[in-house]
């Protein structure tokens, strides 16, 4: 259903804001969440909107042994599972196989660059497609509609592929967060003159991450980064930006939040550990298959600290 988008998920850096989680773990996006792991969560809402083209982007080749040895199908443990009677395990395993005829490619992000690099280096595999860049410490829980939010966001942008979308999220402190203000993205404001927070996923048209590619390319030619660049990193806010500045917005591209309704959908920021064991504990009581027994646990133990 979506053959010309392409699915970008940032997996790269060390993960340091999640130790000692993730300090014995390839990635991040690896560690358990409810049932299953941070990118079977991601990788859910794709699948069940009929995406099927998917670049993940590692920071090196023992990252990328991690992830295809943590996605390979297991049906020999499925099996004994079953037979063992503990179906509703082998049914929590069995959601994490992806289908047959899924196309996940790997790249490495040998240097430290930033988002946009993350943009640039995952176009240059994939480079007929529109993207949808998703940092797997983005969760939304979608559980309760019928849609993943994704699909709307894609939906929207199908309307008009001249819009580049942000996940927005109203919140009272956005300093860690990107904001539109004068038709341009502000990367943790400092004096911010708005509320919506911009989280992933994010949308690119192809002619942005065109952009993205070719400043890529210079990039590495160089050798190093722009100094002119504000965070001392080439985050996907500066690749945007530079897009509509060097005549993306003459030919009509422009930026918008895509507002995300709490009422419907919840965004579960597990970026550092004290969000990461909030959004867990959540997940383990309100969508883990033993999630009855999960919130007796948690009864017992309030009544003995009440």
């Amino acid at each position: 259903m979506y053959d010309d988008i392409e699915f970008i998920i940032a997996c790269g850096g060390k993960s340091t804001r999640n130790f000692p989680h993730s300090k014995a773990v390839a990635h991040k996006s690896l560690l358990p969440f409810g049932d299953v792991r941070l990118i079977d969560y991601v990788l859910k809402d794709i699948i069940r909107i009929g995406g099927r083209h998917v670049t993940i982007v590692c920071s090196d080749e023992t990252t990328i042994g991690a992830f295809k040895q943590a996605l390979a199908p297991s049906p020999d443990v499925e099996e004994k599972l079953r037979k063992s009677g503990k179906g509703k395990i082998a049914d929590v395993l069995k959601s994490t196989f992806l289908p047959d005829d899924m196309d996940i490619k790997y790249v490495i992000q040998d240097k430290p660059w930033g988002t946009s690099h993350v943009l640039g280096l995952a176009h240059r595999v994939s480079p007929n497609r529109h993207g949808v860049l998703i940092f797997p410490d983005d969760l939304i829980d979608s559980s309760a509609m019928p849609q993943p939010f994704i699909k709307h966001l894609l939906d929207a942008f199908m309307k008009n592929q001249k819009q580049i979308l942000l996940t927005g999220v109203e919140k009272e402190d956005v300093s860690n967060n990107a904001i539109l203000q004068d038709k341009r993205l502000i990367e943790k404001p400092k004096h911010p003159r708005s509320h919506i927070a911009g989280y992933s996923p994010c949308v690119f048209p192809k002619a942005c991450l065109d952009s993205i590619e070719r400043e890529t390319t210079v990039i590495e030619k160089m050798g190093h980064l722009p100094e002119s660049l504000p965070l001392n990193e080439w985050v996907y806010t500066d690749g945007i930006n530079s897009f509509l500045d060097n005549g993306g917005e003459n030919e009509g591209y422009h930026i918008k939040m895509f507002m995300l309704n709490p009422s419907e959908y919840e965004m579960l920021d597990t970026g550092n550990l004290e969000l990461y064991e909030a959004a867990q504990i959540r997940e383990l009581l309100i969508n883990s298959v033993f999630m009855e027994k999960n919130r007796e646990i948690a009864k017992r133990l309030l009544s003995l600290l009440a």
